[in-house]
């Protein structure tokens, strides 16, 4: 008599085993979203920070180059230039009013001759006598043009923007947005003879006498358009190369 093999028991995985994988499962997943969520938040977070921090650095140093230049009105004594411009006697000026920096600079930085963009060329031998022209003028034999211009640098409180204009006159253009504030403060020497700043920065509407400038401090803040970081304030401190004339 033949007997029949009684049928094998089948291998597999219950209900609770499959529970439990699919709930380890689910909780490894979360963990790698969870992580990727976070990494992409570090990364707006820091990515809206260095925009700002570029933005503040950008600012700041196309401003402190102007100031730098300001004054610089060739080679001789006021006494020695004709047809000075009174534009020329306070180079540097901050209406508190309308949150605007006037600059009378030089445009040195187009090389020397290069009177591209001068509100006014001042033609000098560097030895004797100076004259200044308006707007591109060329130098004769043995002298040298030495280009200056007007720039202006204003707070859109109401905007919220920093905007620029050159040569006094015209629409101004935006050159940032997401300013919420600037302000300007000088040091002051104490005499016209001396060349470091003497006690703490003021406003200008405290400055006496121009020529007593011998740094500007320039302080924004900036507000991330996002929310994402807290508003960042930048400041610098710009020691003058010329002193008013």
């Amino acid at each position: 008599m033949r007997v029949l093999n009684a049928p094998k028991h089948q291998s597999g995985i219950s209900v609770v085993e499959m529970l439990v994988a699919l709930v380890l499962g689910l909780i490894l997943v979360l963990g790698v979203v969870q992580l990727f969520t976070s990494s992409k938040r570090t990364y707006q977070l820091q990515d809206a920070a260095a925009k700002l921090q570029e933005d503040g650095r950008y600012a700041l140093t196309r401003i402190s180059q102007e100031l730098r230049m300001a004054g610089m009105f060739g080679c001789l004594t006021a006494s020695n230039i004709t047809n000075r411009p009174a534009a020329f006697d306070d180079p540097i000026d901050w209406d508190s009013a309308s949150s605007t920096l006037r600059i009378v600079t030089s445009n040195a930085t187009r090389g020397v001759g290069t009177t591209t963009n001068a509100d006014w060329t001042m033609i000098t031998d560097c030895r004797t006598n100076a004259t200044v022209q308006a707007g591109v003028a060329a130098p004769g034999a043995g002298q040298i043009a030495l280009p200056i211009r007007l720039v202006e640098y204003q707070f859109d409180a109401a905007e919220g923007e920093l905007l620029f204009r050159g040569g006094g006159a015209g629409a101004f253009t935006t050159l940032m947005s997401g300013v919420q504030s600037m302000d300007v403060s000088f040091g002051l020497a104490a005499a016209a003879e001396d060349s470091y700043v003497s006690g703490n920065y003021v406003a200008g509407s405290a400055i006496s006498d121009p020529a007593l400038i011998r740094s500007v401090r320039i302080e924004i803040v900036l507000e991330d358009a996002g929310g994402l970081v807290s508003d960042q304030a930048y400041s610098v401190a710009v020691a003058l190369r010329n002193r008013s004339i």
